[in-house]
């Protein structure tokens, strides 16, 4: 769908469907526009006495006034309680208000961004997020569906409308993040949703050379290469698979950088477990083991538009975990990138198998800063639930950074320790590691195992998608299947690098 930023003066009245956003119990709408509230506020106020609207969070509210000015339709979104507001709460509305408009039918709405002085969150801000709840709310993956949606029409266009020429720029600026933003986590989300027999390691690896025309650089290692790269750990997991893995590297370079990121991603395609061979419920959702890489994929996307003042590598090794006859086994040994060795005792831990090579190769860039992301632990599900990204960091300023990026966003993420006292439950009699430490601290264990591989005086930070990533039902702004968790929340942060 488009977005715009408009001034109210140039829009030609009546419109088709007129959007407000109200706070709770207060049911009056909410923005600069005194003559268009005098005429309808009391039309709203009887409607929503009529209705029981109370302008709680996900209520709303439409109704037609009869002589059809200012608009068509006029809709009435609830945003909870005053003290509560922040981009979250408006990102939500406009969630609710996507649903009410798929419901009912509109080609184009106007929304009314609540720009007074009672709400703090600038301009940009409120039309980001409401560009965004709109966009991602409405997103839907019907690539394998065999009849057209039996829905109403979809959502064209959206305008965000404000009062001032002060407040237009503002506002036409968060619409083109929001944009960015949308699309980088549809395509995650749709990389995510693909079937596991399409979406394969040369899949991925075919949508990384799309990126070329994205302003990014890409190189694309096959399995030959990744040999004699001395990538132990992604071949390792590679060999009971009849699918090759692949290896690749993006590269943005900003003329105005002033550091340089690796964003590495875990890109297990599908996981069967291997020779620990998951129950069949196990593996349900095993195609979502790729979501990692499918973020790097997601922000390399569009970095090259939102132009943060960095240097970018987007790194990430892909393979399915397969128990195929050659299969990698029980208490083999493998050698990652860079020389350390790992006790396989449990085929079933590889997405930090593979991430070994990934994140020696990104520290051999030498890069101030990795972050990788992966669907890496069962055990992060249980300990943080399936909206709660875990944040494994030994940098609190970077761990602080990303929860910063995080809450404007709109996405949860949480700091969990890395405690080195947990480092003997990796030990082996036999390698420099075990790539398992059992159930207990499960989620800590992966992560000192990670820390392994990244070289001394790099700041790290590891982000456990393992529960957010995939949404069994649906959510605000977040239909079920991938989420695309984390894209915008990294994306705030290269932006305010």
């Amino acid at each position: 769908m488009r977005f715009a930023a408009e001034r109210r003066s140039k829009i030609k009245f009546p419109v088709d469907t007129l959007v407000f956003f109200a706070f709770e119990e207060e049911n009056k709408p909410l923005g600069p526009w005194t003559g268009i509230d005098i005429q309808i506020q009391s039309k709203v106020a009887a409607a929503a006495k009529n209705e029981a609207f109370k302008a709680k969070e996900k209520q709303t509210l439409v109704f037609y006034p009869p002589d059809g000015k200012p608009a068509r339709r006029v809709l009435v979104a609830g945003l909870g309680k005053r003290g509560r507001f922040d981009g979250e709460r408006l990102r939500r509305g406009a969630a609710a208000v996507a649903g009410r408009v798929k419901a009912n039918g509109s080609g184009q709405i106007d929304v009314v961004l609540p720009v007074e002085e009672q709400v703090s969150l600038d301009p940009r801000e409120q039309a980001q997020s409401v560009a965004e709840g709109l966009g991602l709310a409405l997103y839907e993956f019907r690539s394998y569906r065999s009849k057209p949606s039996e829905e109403n029409g979809p959502l064209e266009s959206a305008r965000v409308v404000v009062d001032s020429e002060k407040h237009l720029a503002a506002a036409a600026e968060g619409v083109r993040r929001a944009e960015a933003y949308c699309r980088a986590t549809c395509l995650t989300r749709d990389l995510v949703n693909e079937p596991p027999s399409r979406c394969t390691p040369r899949y991925l690896a075919a949508a990384a050379k799309g990126l070329s025309k994205r302003g990014v650089s890409v190189r694309v290692f096959d399995e030959k290469q990744i040999r004699k790269m001395e990538m132990g750990g992604l071949i390792g997991v590679s060999l009971g698979s009849v699918e090759p893995p692949r290896f690749v590297h993006l590269t943005y370079r900003s003329p105005g950088a002033k550091r340089t990121i690796a964003l590495v991603g875990k890109g297990i395609t599908f996981d069967s477990g291997g020779l620990c061979l998951k129950p069949a419920d196990g593996m349900l959702h095993m195609k979502n083991d790729m979501a990692g890489a499918a973020t790097v994929l997601g922000v390399m996307s569009v970095v090259s538009e939102l132009k943060p003042k960095v240097n970018l590598h987007g790194i990430f090794g892909a393979t399915e975990n397969m128990p195929g006859g050659g299969a990698y086994k029980m208490r083999d040994v493998l050698r990652a990138k860079n020389g350390k060795t790992m006790e396989i005792v449990n085929t079933d831990a590889e997405g930090r198998v593979i991430l070994s090579d990934a994140l020696s190769y990104a520290s051999e860039l030498k890069p101030e800063e990795i972050i990788d992301v992966a669907t890496l632990t069962g055990a992060c599900v249980v300990a943080l639930g399936t909206e709660i990204t875990g944040l494994f960091s030994p940098d609190p300023d970077l761990a602080a950074a990303l929860q910063t990026a995080a809450r404007a966003a709109g996405e949860k993420l949480w700091p969990m320790p890395i405690d080195e006292d947990y480092r003997d439950l990796i030990k082996s009699d036999v390698a420099d590691m075990k790539n398992s430490g059992g159930r207990n601290a499960g989620a800590i264990t992966a992560s000192l195992f990670l820390k392994e591989f990244v070289a001394e005086g790099i700041r790290w930070a590891h982000l456990d998608i393992a529960g957010p990533g995939l949404a069994e039902s649906n959510q605000p702004y977040r239909p079920a299947g991938g989420t695309g968790v984390m894209v915008r929340t990294i994306l705030r942060y290269l932006e305010a690098r």
